[in-house]
């Protein structure tokens, strides 16, 4: 099936107009999924549709292992897998604002951290994990697999080889805004512990996290003695086997995962990744002609958000004040590149027309910017 021959948007092609890089645009049909009536989610009922969720949930992450569910941003599923699995030394690889904080908080849980730094805007390289791991023994590692906040994605298959083949630590993956929009393969790249969130490339409002998990980790939490209440691995896996969550779920938001997982398996991974993939060529030529630059690295381009220098004496804040005029929700950049850079997401059911219109809508509202510049100068001669 091609991009062409599946309407992603369901009627909406070239009218999103919403490109926060998360929470992202949702389809109307999703949205009304969350009015679904209230049942407990200790009935029959409640397991028919969890049990199908569960179901599907392997095809996202590309694991004939478990997969499940967590009503907590993908943050809570990071905090579970440290809790859950880990007591001996954590590294975490930190190349932006969102891998930076999973290894504070490891840190925070007391836990032996020590960090591969690596400038914002590059992607983490297997060659430096690998140093670290011959190095020391290290017990888990974090990874981001699309950095966020600056746009910029590692090779995740390569640095699993490497983890692999150095060490035995667990391998634990953030694929928040990779998940369904580029390629996540959690059993062939050796994944123990993969974290999404639903309102990135899903395309879900905000509330639950998905996760997928391997025996090794299962193994290592059984094998953990105190691994917490909320967010136990093991808790959450064996109610999982009884198509139930251990306290209460997100019902909402349940209903319209069950709704949308439908929707991305219709349009298939392969052909939603190459949707992606197209969004990101179309900034990419822009970019050659508008005078936007990217912030991270040539061959690290997110194929989900682009975090973009805007050109020459225009500034960034106030071009996205300028673009709100058109009824358009730009991103901004974020952490410490907030009020020079902004964000572009193009993730989840938004399509290549509509990501045309808003580069169009960049260059119409850099012209009214610049055409300010002479009026006011003159003014103050």
């Amino acid at each position: 099936m091609s991009t062409e021959q599946f309407d992603s948007t369901s009627g909406f092609a070239g009218k999103v107009k919403f490109f926060n890089p998360g929470p992202v645009w949702v389809r109307p049909q999703v949205l009304a999924a969350l009015g679904g009536p209230m049942m407990s989610h200790r009935s029959a009922a409640f397991s028919d549709l969890y049990g199908k969720i569960l179901d599907r949930l392997p095809k996202l992450f590309r694991t004939k292992g478990a997969a499940h569910t967590l009503a907590t941003s993908a943050t809570g599923v990071w905090e579970a897998a440290l809790v859950s699995c880990v007591e001996g030394p954590v590294l975490a690889c930190c190349n932006g604002a969102f891998s930076d904080k999973w290894g504070e908080m490891s840190k925070k849980l007391g836990l032996e951290t020590d960090i591969l730094k690596v400038d914002w805007g590059k992607p983490i390289l297997a060659d430096d994990v690998k140093a670290k791991l011959l190095a020391k023994k290290y017990a888990a590692v974090t990874v981001v697999h699309n950095e966020t906040s600056t746009g910029t994605i590692s090779d995740i298959a390569a640095i699993c080889k490497v983890i692999k083949e150095n060490s035995d630590a667990l391998i634990f993956v953030d694929v928040v805004t990779s998940l369904a929009g580029t390629k996540v393969e959690v059993d062939e790249w050796g994944i123990d512990i993969a974290v999404c969130g639903s309102q990135k490339a899903l395309a879900l409002p905000p509330g639950i996290a998905l996760f997928s998990v391997s025996e090794k980790a299962l193994e290592a939490a059984r094998n953990k003695k105190f691994r917490g209440l909320y967010l136990d691995i093991i808790d959450v896996h064996e109610f999982g086997k009884k198509k139930q969550n251990p306290t209460t779920p997100s019902l909402p938001l349940l209903y319209a995962m069950d709704v949308q997982l439908d929707h991305i398996l219709a349009e298939g991974l392969e052909n939603r990744w190459a949707r992606h993939h197209e969004m990101l060529s179309v900034i990419e030529e822009w970019t050659k002609t508008s005078g936007f630059r990217f912030f991270p690295v040539d061959g690290a381009h997110s194929p989900t958000v682009s975090s973009l220098y805007p050109p020459e004496g225009i500034s960034a804040v106030e071009l996205n004040k300028v673009i709100k005029n058109e009824g358009i929700t730009p991103g901004s950049g974020y952490g410490k590149v907030k009020e020079t850079n902004i964000r572009i997401g193009h993730m989840g059911d938004v399509d290549v027309e509509s990501i045309r219109n808003l580069l169009a809508a960049y260059d119409r509202c850099v012209e009214k910017l610049r055409a300010k510049v002479p009026a006011a100068a003159g003014a103050g001669a």
